[in-house]
């Protein structure tokens, strides 16, 4: 049986070999905030706790190599621990961190603790290191991570989330080209400013489908296609078999059928399934489905966009459902044959995942309503994915419905007339 002594050592002299594929990568958009927490404790002295929580496959464990060698090359106090892999060997967190400190000694480390899912008292664990106050703690998780955390440990820590890519953050990682950009001229309807964004970009927009159908998930970086939606797949029956049941208790059988339902979600006209008709389809209870699709949500996997309205409208309405990563709708559709057909849902994913990140999103129920209405500090703007369809007057009849202020066209030409802008999709993607 392996000794905690023999491996804490071992893993401290190993951990440049372990972390060696990182420094030649790029950095994450996300670093840059990390580095600062690194820079402010090393200088200061002042102890945090940083939670990562983010979807498998964005690149977590990667960003904790990255600040292992920006820390180490600043101080030797830095501490690396894998969670997973010490619940594979029967250690617990706290045993590991006590020993490392009575072995090394380090003063004033820096804790970086990788799927602190897999220990039970995780939560527990990082309030005793936060009580002690001499501590930067960075620990990386799964989505779902604060369902489990304490609420002592919710108010102390920072939360910082790990989500997929941006197509600009695709293009910066994978080519070295662009850097952070904004929506702030979209919604500013700054046709100057946009104009600048679009002929930036213009060299590398041709690579937008290759990004919404593989490159929205960093780790498939080194793969091909058809490989690269293999091993998607395989991460999505992960986050199902694993990440799910610490979630909720759900049995065998029903984590299977939660397989076909992703696979019913992920057609390109999945949307239109109502929670009845998905639970005849697979012959689950509509309580069933609503708590599967609900654990899909906590775990990463789906977005849930809901009906505008009251909160009697929205219980009443089912929502729009959406795949946080394109990446993952793509490696469904693959694996069932209809990748082909399935650009214009791939699309409405990313802007999905866009929009929620800069405002409140809903969408407007009934025959005809808007894919979106974004709402952003009391401005509303009706949102609309045009692919091949008359999206103008689909849009100005919904801006007259909800009363919105602009109306938003994503889809194949660049225009703005009567408070409308039209822009293509793939320059509204290179825009962050």
């Amino acid at each position: 049986m392996v000794q905690l002594d023999d491996y804490l050592i071992k893993l401290a002299a190993d951990l440049p070999r372990r972390f060696e594929y990182a420094r030649i990568l790029r950095k994450r958009f996300i670093f840059e905030e990390l580095q600062n927490k690194v820079d402010s404790f090393i200088s200061s002295g002042k102890p945090a706790t940083v939670l990562l929580p983010g979807l498998r496959g964005t690149g977590k464990t990667t960003l904790l190599a990255q600040l292992y060698f920006y820390t180490h090359s600043s101080t030797s106090a830095v501490i690396y621990l894998p969670v997973d892999e010490l619940n594979l060997l029967g250690f617990t967190l706290i045993e590991a961190v006590e020993r490392y400190l009575e072995i090394f000694r380090p003063e004033r480390p820096v804790f970086l603790l990788d799927e602190v899912q897999y220990d039970e008292k995780w939560p527990l664990t990082l309030k005793v290191l936060d009580d002690r106050k001499k501590f930067l703690i960075i620990a990386t998780g799964s989505s779902a991570l604060n369902l489990k955390e304490s609420p002592d440990l919710a108010r102390r820590a920072e939360h910082i989330h790990v989500y997929p890519l941006t197509f600009r953050e695709y293009l910066y990682l994978s080519e070295g080209v662009l850097g952070k950009g904004t929506l702030k001229p979209l919604l500013d309807f700054d046709v100057e400013s946009i104009e600048r964004s679009v002929t930036e970009s213009a060299p590398y927009i041709w690579k937008a489908e290759e990004y919404l159908r593989a490159g929205s998930l960093p780790f498939s970086f080194d793969r091909k296609e058809p490989e690269v939606y293999e091993a998607v797949f395989t991460l999505i029956e992960r986050m199902v078999y694993r990440d799910l049941p610490q979630v909720k208790g759900f049995d065998s059988q029903t984590l299977e059928r939660t397989l076909k339902l992703l696979f019913l979600l992920a057609n390109p006209k999945g949307e239109r399934f109502s929670y009845e008709r998905l639970s005849k389809i697979l012959g689950m209870a509509k309580g069933t489905i609503i708590s599967i699709i609900n654990a899909l949500i906590k775990v990463g996997i789906l977005v849930e966009i809901p009906s505008m309205g009251g909160m009697a409208k929205k219980v009443r309405k089912d929502p729009k459902l959406k795949f946080l990563a394109p990446a993952l709708r793509a490696a469904l559709l693959y694996k069932s044959g209809e990748l082909e057909k399935g650009l214009p849902a791939l699309l409405e994913d990313a802007v999905a995942f866009y929009l929620s990140k800069i405002g409140k999103l809903e969408y407007e129920p009934g025959k005809g309503g808007a894919d979106f209405l974004l709402t952003v500090d009391g401005r509303k703007y009706i949102v609309e994915v045009g692919l091949g369809k008359d999206s103008v007057t689909q849009v100005k009849k919904s801006m007259e419905r909800v009363g919105a202020d602009r109306g938003i066209v994503i889809g194949e030409k660049f225009y703005v007339a009567d408070n409308i802008l039209s822009i293509p999709w793939r320059a509204f993607l290179a825009m962050i």
